[in-house]
C-alpha cells in the first residue's frame, strides 16, 4: 500500500517530511508551469471540476475540453489517478430526474475516462455525501453503474459513513453487510478519515470496518487521507501514518 495525504502545494513538503509517499492535490487548480511540482510525488488529484462547470440539466455547460486540458496537465506531472467528485458540477438541478441525471454523472466519467487511456491514468469517481449534491451519494450504486461503463472508483470512509450515520441514526457502527454493499468490488483508489472527518484511529470500529473490507478485497493501492488537521499538523501526520499501518496491518 502508499499512503498519501490531500493537500495543497505548501503543504506537500510537511506531508513528505512526515513519511508519507505521495500527495494528492486539486486537479482543477493545476498550473502550467511543471517547474512548480519538481521533485514532488503528484500520485493523484480530486477536485476535478470547478464548481462553474455544470455537467448536465437545462444550464448545463460544455466540460470535454475542460476535462481533457485537465488530464492533460496531470499527465505531465506523472499523476496516475484522478479522483471526480465535484458535487457542484453534477448536482442534479430541481425538476430533473435524478435517475437520469445518476446516468448522465456516469457518461461524463466515461468519457473523462477514455481520454485518460491514453495516458494510464485511471479516472475513479467517489460518492459524495447529500449536503454536497443529490447525485452518487450511495457508493455502491455508483459503484455498479461505473464498473458498467468500465470506470473505476474511489472508496471514501467518510462520505461512506455520513450517508449511513444520516438513513440509520440510531446504529453504532456499519454491519458486514454495509461495508459489502458500498464497496461490492476493489476500488481504485481510497480516501480516509473518520465520521467527523478526523484522522482515523484504530481501534475506532467504523474506521477498522472500512479498512477490514478493503483487506477483504485484497486492495493494495493508494490511501490518501483526506480530513479536518488539527493545529499540530505535522506531528499529526506522523501520528496518523503510524495509525494507519496498524489499520492496515502493515509491519
Amino acid at each position: 500500500m502508499r499512503f498519501g495525504v490531500c493537500c495543497g502545494l505548501d503543504d506537500a513538503p510537511t506531508v513528505l517530511a512526515a513519511g508519507y509517499d505521495y500527495v494528492e492535490l486539486g486537479a482543477s487548480g493545476l498550473s502550467d508551469d511543471t517547474a512548480l511540482y519538481a521533485g514532488l510525488p503528484v500520485e493523484a488529484t480530486n477536485l476535478f471540476f470547478p464548481g462553474s462547470i455544470k455537467l448536465f440539466g437545462p444550464d448545463a455547460t460544455p466540460y470535454l475540453d475542460l476535462a481533457r486540458a485537465t488530464v492533460d496537465r496531470a499527465a505531465k506531472l506523472g499523476v496516475q489517478t484522478m479522483v471526480i467528485g465535484s458535487g457542484a458540477s453534477r448536482t442534479s438541478p430541481a425538476g430533473v430526474n435524478l435517475e437520469w441525471s445518476e446516468r448522465e454523472f456516469t457518461l461524463v466519467a466515461a468519457a473523462v475516462a477514455h481520454h485518460a487511456k491514453q495516458y494510464g491514468i485511471t479516472i475513479a469517481p467517489e460518492s459524495l455525501n447529500r449536503t454536497e449534491t443529490n447525485v452518487g451519494n450511495d457508493l455502491g450504486c455508483l459503484a455498479r453503474g461505473l464498473k458498467a461503463a468500465g470506470v473505476g472508483y474511489t472508496a471514501d470512509s467518510f462520505h461512506i459513513l455520513y450517508e449511513w450515520h444520516a438513513n440509520f441514526p440510531n446504529e453504532a457502527t456499519p454491519s458486514q453487510a454495509v461495508w459489502e454493499d458500498q464497496m461490492p468490488l476493489a476500488p481504485n483508489h481510497v480516501h480516509i478519515a473518520d465520521l467527523p472527518r478526523f484522522a482515523p484511529k484504530p481501534g475506532d470500529p467504523m474506521v477498522e470496518g472500512f479498512a477490514n473490507r478493503l483487506l477483504e478485497l485484497g486492495y493494495d493501492g493508494r490511501i490518501s487521507l483526506e480530513y479536518r488537521r488539527s493545529d499540530d499538523f505535522a506531528d499529526e501526520l506522523k501520528r496518523t501514518l503510524d495509525g494507519l499501518r496498524i489499520l492496515f496491518k502493515l509491519p
